[in-house]
């Protein structure tokens, strides 16, 4: 049983001695140029760090051969350590809070990790909350995370992969979650295209309100799902950063950070009603909602294509697994094998240095 996260303690106001009133008000401000300059330089720093985290393994590995989602389980105990600071220097935090500020009804929370949103849910508005994660040890944490930030409050906890069958939403006509979030998830996953498809299979679909006299009714129920990701940047330079150390950053941390979210998004097959970015254009916020094809009748036909395209998806990436394995152990082999010739080598020059003294 892990040891329930700690709180953090309200940092005291800042108090101005009388030394410091006593400086001119003008002196103690810093020129916007100044702000602005220190600002980007920092946000540049923060991606050094990262960078330099990242390199060392260098290996090419091929990402659509590659899952590197196992990943969370051996970082589960030290994750929120490793990227708190940055998340709320950055203002990812900030921008976490305000993706679920906007659920409502019915939310299903994918790849939930350490439960990092959990704060953030507003009861008010929210009449049930599943949370989803396949990584056991990152779901423990999360568990520990809710019984900490909110223990009064009902939720549900699966730990099954997001390309899986969706547990089923707690509305009573069974109609499906009305919101669906995920946060830092697309990097993370070998089929992100088909990760989102599947996601969707769980909305509920658009209906008709009830009423459309309400002035705060909408005339439409859009049930949505909400991403805020992080992947390629506006700028060549930084994509070309990331490019080269994609690989090394992905087996150290199971997380592929050079994927093009919005093209995801688009060869989703599912429509998108936003897009924003920040942070150079590598933080993505998104917001998707149902193709047109899979709303009224056409929506059983949606829903059965989807599960086979996954299905047949999921085996041909075994398959590659399987292929990619093999191929490395037949790499390994000539490495030992070379190394094994080399090692001979050296002795037998060693030998002949002997016999020629």
């Amino acid at each position: 049983m892990q040891d329930p996260l700690p709180t953090q303690r309200p940092k005291k106001p800042f108090q101005p001695t009388a030394t410091a009133s006593a400086v001119p008000q003008s002196a103690r401000k810093l020129p916007r140029p100044v702000f602005i300059g220190g600002f980007l330089l920092g946000v540049v720093a923060c991606y050094g760090i990262y960078t330099y985290k990242a390199t060392g393994l260098g290996e090419d590995v091929d990402p659509s051969t590659f899952d590197v989602s196992c990943r969370y389980n051996a970082t589960a105990g030290t994750f929120d350590r490793d990227v708190d600071f940055t998340e709320r220097w950055t203002g990812i935090v900030r921008l976490r809070q305000e993706l679920v500020e906007q659920a409502r009804g019915h939310v299903l929370e994918a790849a939930v990790g350490t439960g990092r949103n959990s704060a953030f849910y507003d009861f008010d508005r929210v009449k049930s909350l599943t949370l989803l994660d396949q990584s056991q040890e990152m779901m423990e944490v999360a568990k520990a995370r809710w019984q900490e930030t909110n223990p009064d409050e009902p939720c549900r906890f699966f730990t099954q992969s997001a390309l899986d069958p969706l547990p089923a939403s707690l509305d009573s006509e069974d109609r499906g979650y009305d919101t669906i979030i995920a946060t830092m998830s697309l990097c993370s996953t070998p089929m992100p295209q088909l990760f989102l498809r599947n996601l969707a299979t769980g909305l509920a679909p658009s209906i008709p309100t009830a009423s459309t006299n309400s002035t705060d009714a909408d005339p439409i129920l859009r049930p949505r799902i909400l991403l805020l990701e992080h992947g390629r940047s506006h700028y060549s330079w930084l994509n070309k950063l990331l490019d080269v150390t994609a690989s090394s950053h992905a087996l150290e941390h199971g997380c592929w950070w050079n994927r093009d979210i919005g093209q995801i998004a688009r060869e989703s097959g599912l429509r998108v009603l936003d897009i924003r970015r920040k942070h150079f254009g590598t933080t993505w916020r998104l917001e998707l909602e149902l193709p047109d094809e899979a709303q009224g009748s056409g929506r059983q036909r949606w829903l059965a294509d989807t599960r086979e395209k996954i299905v047949q998806s999921k085996a041909d990436f075994e398959q590659k697994q399987s292929d990619l394995g093999k191929q490395m152990k037949e790499q390994d082999k000539v490495r030992r094998r070379d190394a094994d010739l080399e090692k001979w080598r050296r002795e037998q020059r060693e030998k002949m240095k002997k016999r020629g003294n």
